[in-house]
């Protein structure tokens, strides 16, 4: 209630009710953000109560679909699985931002019997919020945020425990390079929490292939490979210089940040 009242008082909600009927009445499209499991428990009340009550379009924002689908246990074709890429390591409503999603990737889920309504729809709702739309399977979708979001958040969690336990406190001498590898260290653990639970084998699936990787480049370090270590670092250099329209969408083509 007092993030639903501060949201009112900020402007960036027009109303709020906490009696659901009421909501899925009045709605046309219902949007649930929550973490995973809270997602799932929610989504089943929702549709549970949808077909009843309007029959509103329902989706949702959560950075796994399978756990996700596989809770709905009622057939509703006005479901559609939805996953923004887009957030910071900040949440609550004064974390909220205007332009959130701008330049950013929508990735929805359609399933086999989904409403094509419904999932046009969805999609002008994400465009006038200014994102762009890609479709995947479920189970290509878990695949690919693991690798590519899920995985980096591990990573994260463990340089900063690795600073945490060094006898130097290395955390106090800081720069650039920690500030952008830590960063998402402070998001929600609730939610990282959820995340690696319910999307557990494409993540350690993800985190050996980090694993691997990991490990040839210790063993150039390690027999001191200038040459190797050269060829590596260019070949990284250039595949995150050619997705710089992507990871940096507000920034003008061939400029770098320093």
């Amino acid at each position: 209630m007092p993030s639903l009242e501060k949201g009112l008082a900020l402007g960036l909600i027009d109303h709020f009710s906490l009696d659901l009927d009421e909501v899925l009445d009045a709605a046309d499209i219902v949007v649930i953000g929550a973490p995973p499991k809270a997602t799932a428990q929610l989504l089943t009340e929702v549709i549970d109560r949808a077909a009843h009550c309007g029959s509103p379009i329902v989706t949702d924002m959560a950075s796994i679909k399978g756990f996700i689908v596989d809770s709905v246990k009622r057939t509703y074709p006005r479901f559609i699985p939805g996953h923004p890429i887009a957030g910071s390591e900040h949440s609550g409503v004064e974390a909220a931002k205007a332009d959130l999603f701008q330049g950013r990737e929508v990735i929805l889920t359609p399933l086999p019997d989904s409403d094509e309504r419904a999932l046009l729809a969805v999609e002008e709702m994400w465009v006038a919020a200014g994102a762009r739309i890609t479709h995947m399977s479920v189970a290509d979708h878990d695949a690919a945020l693991a690798a590519s979001s899920h995985a980096p958040h591990m990573l994260a969690y463990a340089l900063t425990a690795m600073l945490d336990d060094h006898d130097l406190l290395p955390m106090k001498h800081g720069g650039g390079a920690l500030r952008d590898m830590t960063r998402i260290a402070a998001s929600d653990p609730v939610m990282w929490r959820d995340i690696a639970l319910t999307n557990r084998e494409a993540l350690l699936d993800a985190m050996d292939a980090l694993a691997v990787e990991h490990s040839r480049l210790r063993e150039l370090i390690d027999a001191g490979d200038g040459e190797g270590m050269e060829q590596y670092f260019m070949r990284c250099r250039q595949l995150r210089r050619a997705h710089d329209n992507i990871l940096n969408p507000f920034i003008p083509s061939g400029e770098v940040p320093g």
